[in-house]
């Protein structure tokens, strides 16, 4: 039975660029690279451009396809970071990891975690692949039409409300799948509506994201109702506050129920997962790959 359930995932694929990648029989890992000294996990750590680089360069090493440069922290209570000093974090990493992969020939992907729009623009001028904006279009009006004018790809992220106060001030959801469902395909109507193609299109239910701890838990069992649309989606559970209200793990560092997280993403039909632990992210997926494949 194991078999059936990875033989037959419903993983859809990604445009990214102008690659089509399957997804399949597991996600693709996209590994989290936060050039901030405020990010809830590693801020600070890689705070200065040779240590964000040196940082993504192992990201991939692990197994990373995809790495995600942040500028801006969205931990709850975070301040917004004025548009031009996160350009001045992010834009240097992208530049850098454009030129290793032309003199490398390593194949990968940058993916731009801002929810501003000229931060977009300028990352994308530099080479970038994807936008992922962690208010799905809502925090900027001109986001939209950075996307469809620069040809991105794109994550659409949900949240209700500022990531600073999100988790204090967000309406309670009556079902919470079904509203964030029906919200992100309000968001995708307005890409399409300006002929973005909709293979570039992923979504991202927002785990942590102004949402209780019972709600990520119904997200993260309902992967496969946002399928039905044709979009692929986007997994991000990683190391977040709300596995330390499970029973029991109160006060684990949150590193195993990551993976597990990953697990159940990928056989609910995740095309994507996003991850600090792309090592251990990378080979719980060749685990199943294998379980997959019944060969070692």
């Amino acid at each position: 039975m194991f078999k059936e359930i990875l033989s037959s995932s419903r993983a859809l694929p990604w445009k990214i660029g102008n690659d089509v990648l399957p997804c399949r029989p597991t996600p693709l890992i996209m590994g989290i690279v936060n050039v901030t000294p405020d990010s809830f996990f590693d801020g600070g750590q890689h705070n200065t451009l040779d240590a964000a680089f040196t940082h993504a360069i192992k990201l991939l090493d692990e197994g990373a396809v995809i790495l995600d440069i942040g500028g801006e922290s969205s931990r709850p209570g975070s301040t917004p970071v004025p548009e031009q000093e996160e350009i001045n974090r992010v834009c240097p990493l992208v530049e850098r990891l454009v030129e290793y992969a032309k003199k490398s020939g390593r194949r990968f992907y940058i993916s731009i975690d801002t929810v501003k729009s000229r931060v977009a623009a300028e990352c994308m001028r530099l080479g970038a692949h994807i936008i992922n904006d962690i208010s799905a279009l809502t925090m900027d009006p001109d986001m939209a039409k950075t996307v469809a004018d620069t040809g991105a790809s794109v994550v659409l992220n949900h949240i209700r409300g500022n990531f600073g106060t999100m988790q204090q001030d967000f309406t309670p959801y009556e079902n919470v799948v079904k509203e964030v469902h029906d919200e992100l395909m309000d968001q995708v109507l307005k890409l399409l509506a300006l002929k973005v193609d909709p293979q570039k299109i992923c979504l991202d239910p927002g785990i942590g994201f102004g949402k209780t701890a019972l709600d990520n838990i119904d997200l993260m069992k309902s992967v496969e109702d946002f399928l039905d649309e044709g979009y692929p989606v986007l997994i991000g559970s990683s190391r977040k506050s709300y596995i330390g209200k499970m029973k029991g793990l109160e006060s684990s560092d949150r590193l195993i129920p990551t993976v597990t997280a990953g697990i159940i993403a990928a056989l609910g039909g995740a095309s994507c997962v996003r991850v600090h632990d792309v090592k251990e992210a990378h080979e719980s997926m060749l685990y199943l790959e294998a379980m997959n494949n019944g060969s070692v």
